[in-house]
């Protein structure tokens, strides 16, 4: 057994990364991120938010030194230099004597790193189900609030211009009315991180007295919003503080429009291809020639 060096834990992780092998290096640059939350976490959990085995759980404890997965919550706990939740690099994992090249390869990985659970959390069946109903609808009514409204916009924007009837409304009374009125074949897509977002659930709860299919994107399973939903489309993304409810959530979120606007747009070829260019036509001469 490797006798554990002196010194910080999460030191000693920054010190052995490069040299890591892929499944440990997953598992230690989130600990770098979130010490603290790896702390709380049992090792089932984490094995399964890695995506790694137990067994490379306890390698990694055992290259550092400690005795087990036990032993490594215990250093994380109460290592004086593990970054904490609240601090601008606890949060963000990147201080102010950072140079900009660090700061791009953070960034980088913790998008990548998003992406990736996203889409390795969510159902394709069921995001398949709901491209399919979109694609089909009388009308494709799309909403979220707060941050969401910018990805609810995104892909409204998507499916319009290949020829699906779709209508944004982040104005929750204008979002209500327009869901009271809907049809038998209509689509109300919710965008809601937490799936707790008062104005989404209160969509969503108007929508199941009515005939529209309700499709919810969260990232809880088991939130009001999933549980209101016909089909709800999760996530499942791990918390990172600052970074994941301000920018990393939005990604996840991007993730799954990109799946829903890609299957829609192959599953009607020839209805995209026709929108997309009398669309790229009529935006055509609006494009500056100056050079």
């Amino acid at each position: 057994m490797p006798r554990q060096r002196d010194g910080s834990t999460v030191e000693r992780i920054r010190e052995l990364l490069p040299g890591m092998p892929a499944a440990q290096r997953t598992l230690a640059e989130l600990i770098l991120v979130d010490p603290a939350g790896v702390a709380r976490t049992t090792i089932l959990d984490l094995s399964e938010r890695c995506g790694v085995s137990t067994g490379s759980i306890t390698r990694l404890c055992r290259a550092l030194g400690l005795s087990g997965y036990a032993a490594l919550r215990i250093a994380l706990a109460s290592d004086p230099h593990a970054p904490r939740r609240g601090t601008w690099d606890g949060e963000v994992g990147i201080d102010a004597e950072d140079g900009i090249d660090h700061v791009a390869e953070v960034v980088a990985r913790n998008i990548g790193r998003t992406v990736a659970e996203a889409i390795a959390h969510l159902d394709l069946t069921d995001v398949e189900r709901a491209a399919k109903l979109t694609g089909s609808a009388g009308r494709v009514l799309v909403s979220g609030v707060g941050g969401s409204a910018t990805v609810a916009s995104e892909l409204q924007q998507r499916l319009y211009r290949i020829g699906v009837p779709a209508w944004d409304w982040s104005d929750p009374h204008v979002a209500l009315t327009g869901i009271a009125l809907s049809q038998p074949g209509d689509v109300l897509i919710l965008f809601s991180h937490s799936g707790r977002t008062e104005e989404a659930v209160a969509m969503a709860t108007e929508a199941r007295k009515r005939p529209a299919t309700t499709i919810a994107v969260t990232n809880d399973p088991s939130s009001p919003l999933a549980e209101l939903a016909d089909i709800a489309l999760v996530t499942g993304v791990s918390q990172l503080g600052f970074q994941h409810e301000a920018v990393l959530a939005r990604h996840a979120q991007l993730a799954v429009v990109d799946l829903i606007y890609i299957t829609v747009a192959r599953t009607a070829l020839d209805r995209t291809t026709r929108s997309m260019e009398v669309t790229a036509d009529a935006v055509r001469t609006r494009r500056s020639n100056a050079r």
